[in-house]
C-alpha cells in the first residue's frame, strides 16, 4: 500500500493504532475507566494522523462511527477477518478515504455472514427438517458450505418445498433457517456453515473520493460493492466471491426474485475505476453499472485488467431514464471465462449466462469501448444483447473464444419507444419469454460460433476486428 502523502503515525505491526468507539485500547480490550482520560488524549493524536492501522478487535461498527477526515489511510491487518458491513466515507478530490492493508498474509476479509457452525446452535423439527436461528436482519440469500469447498445449500420459495438433502428455506417472518439434512445435523456434516445476509459487503452510497486496495469481500446476499451516487471510486486489487442470492423483491406471483453482483454502480457514477480484481461466484454479474432512474449520468468509467469467473454475466450494462447519459464506460484488457459455471446458475428459474450482458438501454451511450478483452466460454452464449448498439459503441481487439455455445443472442430491441424495458419487466412475470421479449423490434438473430458467423456479427454491428477461436 503506497501513498502519497507522509506517515506521521507509524505503530509497528505488532503495537498496531486500534481505534474503539473513540478510544485507543491494546489487542487485549478495552482500557480501563482509570486510563479513560488517557486514552482519550492518545486518540485525539491518532485521529488528526493520516493513517489508521486496524486489527480484529476495531470492529467494522465502530470503524463507521469514526469520523474520518479526508486523506486519512485505514489499514487492516492482513490475515483479519471482519464480520458485518463496511460503511465507507467520502474524501475530497486528491485526498481520499483510502482502506488498504498491512502486514503480512491473505488479503483481509469483510463478510457481512453469520457462522452457523456450531452443533448446539442447530435443532431438529418434528417433520425431520434442521433449524437455526440465523442472527440477521435481513434475508439470508445464500448458505456456503466449508467456504466453498462442498459449494451451497440450494434455496426453495416455501418451507414445504424442502424434500431433498441440501435444501434450505428462510423464513420470512422470523429469518430462521430450515434445512433438509439426510446425514444428520448440518454442522456435523460441515465444519464450516455461513448464512450470507442480504447486506452490501461495502456500502459505498453517495460516497466519492474513496479507494479500497487489495480487500476480499465475500459471503453477502447483495453486493459485494454496491451503493448509487458515486464519484471517483477506485476498486484496485479486491477480490469479491461468493456473493448475492437474496430476495431483491417479490414478483407478481409471489416468486422471490433474487439478486447480487461482484461490484455494482448503480444510478450516478462518475469518473470511477476498477482495476486488477479478481471477482468470481456471483449469483448476477461479477461487474456492473446500471441505472433506470431518470436523469443518471454515468461518466468515465473505466473497467481494466480484471478478472471474472463463474458468474451469471461477467459484465452487465443497461441504463434507461429520461434525461440520462452513458460517456465513456470502457472495459479495457479484462478476462472474462465460464459464464453460467458458478453456483447461481442451475438455482435460477432464468439460466441465461453471457460475458456481455446488455438489457434494455435507451439513453446515449458515446465513447462506449469494449477494446482487448477475452470472452472464454459461457454455459449458453457469449453476448447477450437487447438493442440495436451500430453506432453506438466501438469493438475491437477482443478475443471471443467458444467451445460451441453462440457468440451472441440478438434480440433486435430498439432504443427508442420501447413498451416495457428489460430486465424488470421480465422478473415482474417470472417468465424469461423469447417471443415477447422480440415481439417488439426486427431483425432478432442468433450469431452462431463459426468464422462466417462471427464475421456476419462484426459487420452487423460495425465492430472490430476482433478474433474468434474455439476453447
Amino acid at each position: 500500500m503506497h501513498t502519497n502523502r507522509p506517515e506521521t503515525t507509524k505503530p509497528s505491526a505488532s503495537a498496531a493504532v486500534l481505534i474503539e468507539g473513540g478510544i485507543c485500547k491494546s489487542p487485549a480490550g478495552r482500557l480501563p475507566d482509570e486510563a479513560r482520560v488517557a486514552a482519550e488524549a492518545a486518540y485525539d493524536r491518532a485521529a488528526t494522523s493520516e493513517i489508521l492501522r486496524i486489527d480484529e478487535s476495531t470492529s467494522l461498527a465502530e470503524l463507521n462511527a469514526m469520523d474520518l477526515a479526508p486523506g486519512t489511510t485505514v489499514l487492516f491487518r492482513r490475515g483479519g477477518v471482519w464480520r458485518g458491513q463496511l460503511r465507507a466515507q467520502s474524501g475530497k478530490p486528491d485526498h481520499p478515504i483510502t482502506y488498504g492493508t498491512w502486514g503480512e498474509g491473505p488479503k483481509p476479509i469483510i463478510q457481512p455472514s453469520h457462522d452457523a457452525s456450531d452443533l448446539s446452535a442447530w435443532s431438529q423439527e418434528p417433520d425431520g427438517l434442521w433449524c437455526v436461528e440465523s442472527g440477521a436482519t435481513a434475508d439470508v440469500g445464500n448458505v456456503i458450505l466449508d467456504h466453498g469447498d462442498s459449494g451451497c445449500l440450494f434455496r426453495r420459495g416455501s418451507r414445504a418445498e424442502l424434500l431433498r438433502d441440501r435444501e434450505y428455506w428462510c423464513d420470512p417472518a422470523t429469518l430462521r433457517v430450515f434445512v433438509r439434512s439426510e446425514k444428520g445435523n448440518p454442522a456435523s456434516r460441515w465444519s464450516s456453515i455461513e448464512l450470507a445476509e442480504k447486506i452490501h459487503g461495502v456500502d459505498e452510497g453517495a460516497m466519492h473520493d474513496v479507494v479500497y486496495d487489495s480487500l476480499a469481500v465475500r459471503y453477502t446476499a447483495a453486493h459485494g460493492f454496491g451503493g448509487g451516487g458515486t464519484k471517483r471510486i477506485v476498486i484496485r486489487g479486491c477480490d469479491i466471491y461468493w456473493v448475492g442470492g437474496g430476495y431483491l423483491y417479490v414478483d407478481k406471483l409471489g416468486n422471490g426474485v433474487r439478486y447480487g453482483n461482484g461490484i455494482e454502480f448503480f444510478a450516478g457514477a462518475e469518473e470511477n475505476r476498477v482495476e486488477g480484481c479478481r471477482v468470481w461466484e456471483c449469483w448476477d454479474a461479477g461487474l456492473t453499472n446500471q441505472s433506470n432512474a431518470p436523469g443518471s449520468i454515468q461518466r468515465d468509467i473505466l473497467w481494466i485488467d480484471n478478472e471474472v469467473w463463474n458468474c451469471e454475466y461477467s459484465y452487465e450494462f443497461w441504463q434507461q431514464g429520461d434525461g440520462g447519459t452513458a460517456d465513456d464506460v470502457r472495459l479495457f484488457g479484462n478476462r472474462f471465462r465460464d459464464a453460467g459455471s458458478g453456483w447461481g446458475h442451475v438455482q435460477r428459474w432464468n439460466p441465461n449466462a453471457a460475458h456481455l450482458m446488455f438489457y434494455d438501454t435507451s439513453v446515449p451511450t458515446p465513447g462506449f469501448t469494449v477494446r482487448d478483452n477475452v470472452f472464454a466460454r459461457s454455459a449458453d452464449c457469449l453476448a447477450r444483447v437487447f438493442n440495436d448498439w451500430r453506432g453506438e459503441a466501438t469493438f475491437a481487439g477482443n478475443v471471443w473464444e467458444s467451445a460451441g455455445e453462440p457468440v451472441c443472442r440478438y434480440h433486435g430491441r430498439p432504443r427508442a419507444n420501447l413498451v416495457y424495458k428489460y430486465p424488470d419487466h421480465l422478473d415482474q412475470i417470472h417468465c424469461d419469454d423469447q417471443a415477447e421479449i422480440e415481439s417488439q423490434g426486427s431483425g432478432a438473430t442468433v450469431f452462431g460460433a463459426t468464422e462466417a458467423e462471427f464475421r456476419r456479427f462484426e459487420a452487423t454491428f460495425g465492430f472490430g476486428p476482433d478474433s474468434l477461436r474455439r476453447g
